[in-house]
């Protein structure tokens, strides 16, 4: 139990004293100089007081030293409130919470005076939570920031042996990452050309501080950074890195942060840089790198020096462990920066780094070498082989001969071609299709499909043309078509096969057909025409189109007709058709005669339709068949019998044949004749009609027209029976009235009311 004296209530300095209480706990031992609660003086009271704790509890009497802390802390408090505290006074405060750290009581008096603005800082008054302790390292600090540091001139070098007590006070003693405090105070403006460790300095607060933005904002438009061409605000500088910090100065086109003067320590805080605007990034040293390019390539004015610059950057970044960027390829692939020797400037991709090995080819071609004269880059261009040819430039002949292609220049009359220049553009071809998994460009079709290969027709575009050999020998001469002239070429021709079939030459035996069909109407000689039918059949050919669908009529041995497929037959078997189709039979082989029917649809006999055209013909010009001829026309029917045939037979044919009487054959009004299928009836129209009205039957039959088959079809296109068309009259007799014999000359035979449906017999 604490008891404490007090001498008088008005006093304002005492020295407390440790004194023993009943229950042995000591109170604690200062000689501080501050205000002291009001103690009873036991002195006074003697230690009968002791015995009345109870009672002077009841009263309001404090005993415990907490309350005694809280009563002490809330009248300091009173105190800060109203007024600054001394020097002195803070000193014994600070000597107060180191003598009293192991009591529990403490931490409400602490907590009480971090509420209070009584400490002294370079700001004013302030309460200890938010003040700064100052030392050296906070030197940098200072010169951007307004940070409320602690009064030393009024507190004097002492305050800083209470660094633990300050800190438990809320003080900030040592800047160990407290960059916080620095971007908390910053200043409303800096100054323009900052030193090095304060750029440094920015940077680290940037790096640790959680509310970077704000120091990043505060500092963007502030001429701040010290760069090759003078100080510059953030946003318009670039950093320059080791590795690609080449491609910045190729142009000398942007200000570049002067490393030399921040040191190696800057090159750590490139994301900082990067908040504040400096570019840090690859990618923006490319964008800028690839706008004054494309600007400077624009005008054509790339110099010599750029050139080599360009390719020594290209070197270096090529070695880097950088992803090469598809802008910066695309830019140094595609845009034109290279001179060549034609006077214009090309992108590395279409041009070649020139040798001796190009001559042969030059005769057909224009080629873009890369200008290597004294005026332009020199010798000292070839020091860049490897770069260029990595950023698509030719440098051996094996792997530009497809400049060939795009540079193909053929002149205007094929007769300079030799075959030296032909061979040798066959030999780039060669090294194309065996190297490279190549496409010809447009350009070189286009300008390959000239005439400029010889053959024994002249000079021809190579689709029109193929190569002869040992194989085309079984079936033609090399006359016999467009085939390339290997007496003007020599033998070596052959062996150049594949090259020529890619340019479009055919070289398979097979795949002649269509060239040499097309080729046809140029021949005349019948021998020769027979020759390449032959070949078209034997390769199993289709025509496909109508102007490889002609067939050759000779007349002699050179003149002839090409005439349509339509207009020929294979046969003529009945001989019916002479005037309406040509008869192949009567010029080619058999085995020619298949091809025909297979490649042209030349039909074999006349077909159905031609036979119906031709009775419509006989039905219109009276013509008197003869029994051949109608065997013919029935056989045909038989043949080809059918709904359709039928249906067709009905609808078209108005004429049918029947008997004359004199072994000839009519062609009589279907409506007007019968088929006889009762025998009196026969026999009766036969002897006593005035004229013929049963229909025609081959007598005897023949095996391929029987007679009942023949009847039938009359039937079903519409000829009525002789039974179902005759009417009989029966006359009554008398009694008494007797018949006799009736003479057959006066039998009477007509048709009913002129109806031509029935008939009379009387």
């Amino acid at each position: 139990m604490v008891l404490q004296i007090m001498g008088h209530h008005h006093s304002h300095s005492y020295s407390l004293q440790m004194v023993e209480i009943q229950t042995g706990e000591r109170f604690c031992k200062m000689e501080l100089c501050l205000w002291i609660c009001p103690l009873i003086d036991q002195d006074f009271y003697g230690d009968k007081i002791k015995g009345y704790k109870e009672e002077l509890k009841t009263i309001g009497v404090m005993f415990e030293y907490g309350e005694a802390f809280r009563f002490i802390a809330d009248h300091l408090m009173s105190l800060a409130a109203s007024s600054d505290l001394s020097r002195s006074y803070v000193i014994s405060i600070l000597n107060f919470i180191r003598f009293m750290k192991k009591f529990p009581s403490l931490d409400h008096f602490v907590s009480k005076m971090k509420e209070g603005r009584w400490l002294r800082t370079s700001r004013g008054s302030n309460s200890p939570n938010g003040s700064v302790l100052y030392s050296e390292e906070w030197k940098t600090a200072r010169q951007i920031s307004k940070i409320p540091f602690i009064d030393k001139d009024d507190y004097g070098e002492e305050i800083n042996c209470f660094k633990p007590e300050l800190q438990l006070l809320g003080v900030i003693v040592d800047l160990n990452g407290n960059y916080q405090m620095v971007a908390d105070n910053l200043l409303s403006s800096f100054p323009s050309s900052l030193t090095e460790e304060a750029v440094l300095f920015i940077l680290d607060c940037l790096h640790y501080s959680t509310s970077s933005d704000k120091l990043a904002k505060a500092l963007k438009s502030v001429r701040c950074m010290n760069t090759d061409v003078g100080y510059k605000s953030p946003g318009e500088c670039f950093f320059s890195d080791a590795e690609w910090g080449c491609l910045l100065k190729v142009f000398n086109s942007v200000p570049l942060i002067d490393h030399k003067f921040y040191g190696s320590r800057i090159t750590t805080r490139k994301n900082e840089l990067k908040q504040l605007g400096v570019k840090v990034d690859f990618e923006e040293a490319v964008n800028v790198f690839v706008k004054s390019f494309k600007r400077q390539a624009s005008f054509s004015s790339i110099t010599k020096e750029n050139v080599f610059s360009i390719l020594s950057c290209y070197r270096k970044l090529k070695g880097a462990s950088l992803e090469f960027p598809s802008d910066l390829e695309k830019c140094i692939h595609e845009v034109n920066w290279l001179r060549t020797r034609l006077g214009d400037y090309r992108s590395p991709r279409n041009c070649i780094l020139n040798g001796p090995e190009w001559e042969s080819i030059s005769a057909v071609t224009l080629l873009p070498f890369i200008d290597d004269g004294d005026n332009f880059y020199g010798k000292g261009i070839r020091e860049y082989e490897k770069e260029l040819k990595k950023m698509g430039a030719v440098v051996e002949f094996k792997d530009g001969v497809e400049f060939v292609a795009a540079a193909l220049y053929f002149p205007l009359n094929p007769c300079h071609i030799t075959s030296e220049n032909v061979f040798s553009l066959l030999e780039c071809i060669r090294i194309l299709l065996q190297e490279k998994d190549y496409s010809f460009p447009d350009n070189f079709r286009k300008n390959v499909r000239r005439e400029w290969l010889r053959t024994h027709v002249g000079y021809r575009t190579p689709d029109n043309c193929c190569l002869f050999d040992s194989k085309w020998g079984l079936y033609l001469k090399s006359t016999d078509g467009p085939f390339i002239d290997e007496v003007f070429y020599g033998s070596n021709i052959s062996s150049y096969r594949e090259e020529l079939s890619s340019i479009g030459v055919t070289v398979e035996v097979e795949k002649a057909c269509p060239l040499l069909a097309s080729n046809l109407c140029h021949h005349s000689e019948f021998s020769t025409i027979v020759r390449i039918f032959n070949f078209l059949s034997k390769h199993k050919w289709m025509p496909e189109s109508d102007a490889t669908r002609k067939i050759w009529i000779p007349d002699g041995h050179e003149n002839g007709k090409w005439v349509n497929p339509e207009e020929c037959v294979l046969h003529n078997k009945d001989g019916l058709f002479g005037q309406q189709f040509t008869f192949l039979e009567e010029y080619y082989e058999p085995n020619l005669l298949c091809f025909f029917s297979t490649a042209f649809n030349v039909t074999s006999n006349p077909s159905f339709d031609s036979h119906c055209k031709l009775w419509k013909v006989w039905e219109t010009s009276g013509y008197q068949l003869s029994h051949a001829q109608c065997c013919a026309f029935w056989e045909c029917v038989v043949s080809q019998w059918s709904s359709e045939v039928e249906r067709t037979l009905a609808d078209g044919l108005m004429k049918l044949p029947v008997h004359s009487g004199r072994g000839e054959i009519l062609l009589l009004d279907k409506n007007d004749v019968f088929v006889a299928d009762d025998l009196l009836l026969k026999e009766l129209f036969e002897n006593h009609s005035p004229r013929p009205v049963l229909v025609w039957y081959p007598q005897p039959g023949l095996p391929s027209l029987p007679r009942s088959k023949l009847l039938e079809i009359y039937r079903k296109i519409g000829v009525r029976t002789i039974s179902e068309s005759a009417q009989k009259e029966e006359l009554s007799l008398a009694d008494g009235v007797k018949l006799k014999p009736l003479n057959p000359s006066v039998l009477f035979i007509g048709k009913r009311d002129g109806s031509p449906h029935s008939w009379l017999f009387s």
